[in-house]
């Protein structure tokens, strides 16, 4: 466990580090392993330290296979407000390069903004969150879940964003939806069940995208694209009914 203790408290967090420690637990959960091996990002960042946090706890031992020593890399302290600004400026401009807002139609252009926005918060965060003692752990998770708010956000966004990339519609921007006067059993039913109907259609899509890579047929090829397009208008308003209810939660 020793390993462990020691990376939770290193403020500067290695992610590979962490996940080599999380995958030789004999206790590592496939599908959570799945998803932190697709990279670092906030919110995976998040999982890994939540997972360690369960493991160090645990009285099962976890197994650090025996490596050669990694080569040891020189990272560059950022020492100054226009460091930071500089660099967050960069980063942002990376995020949204592979859309221009002058492409969007007027409904989607503040949500274009909105997304700049967020990302910038997302990387303010992160370095107040390297910036933490290590003794700060109520503060980091804080932030943590602040970021992950941020991000499922943003990814909401992008979601609007790559739609009307692909098909030329707007996806639903809010619902008529009132879950305020739900009690919390029926809040969590609401949840589970939208949660089982999105995945349902997600799945029926993957079948269509199939269909679709196989028929050669102009007017049934358009025919599957619309059925992808309204399909996928279904799945993000009851995303974004979703959303309503974990803020009643």
């Amino acid at each position: 466990m020793d390993e462990i203790n020691d990376w939770l408290k290193d403020k500067h967090k290695d992610y590979g580090t962490g996940l080599k420690l999380y995958s030789s637990s004999s206790v590592a959960r496939n599908r959570t392993l799945a998803a932190l091996q697709r990279g670092s990002t906030p919110k995976n960042l998040s999982i890994l330290i939540k997972e360690l946090r369960q493991l160090k706890n645990s009285t099962r031992p976890v197994v650090v296979p025996r490596t050669k020593p990694a080569p040891v890399i020189e990272v560059k302290t950022v020492q100054s407000e226009l460091e930071k600004a500089s660099l967050i400026h960069n980063s942002t401009q990376n995020q949204l390069k592979k859309i221009r807002l002058g492409d969007l139609p007027k409904e989607l252009r503040p949500k274009y903004k909105k997304l700049s926005d967020l990302w910038y918060q997302m990387c303010e965060l992160k370095f107040v969150f390297n910036e933490l003692p290590p003794k700060n752990e109520k503060q980091a998770l804080q932030i943590i879940l602040k970021i992950e708010a941020l991000d499922q956000e943003k990814d909401m966004i992008w979601k609007e964003l790559d739609h009307w990339q692909k098909f030329k519609t707007i996806l639903p921007q809010e619902t008529e939806e009132d879950f305020s006067k739900l009690s919390p059993q029926e809040l969590f039913l609401k949840k589970a069940n939208l949660g089982n109907y999105i995945h349902k259609k997600n799945t029926r899509i993957d079948k269509w995208k199939e269909e679709l890579l196989k028929e050669t047929k102009k007017p049934e090829r358009v025919k599957i694209q619309e059925q992808i397009n309204r399909t996928l208008k279904s799945i993000h308003e009851h995303e974004l009914n979703l959303n309503k209810i974990g803020e009643l939660i």
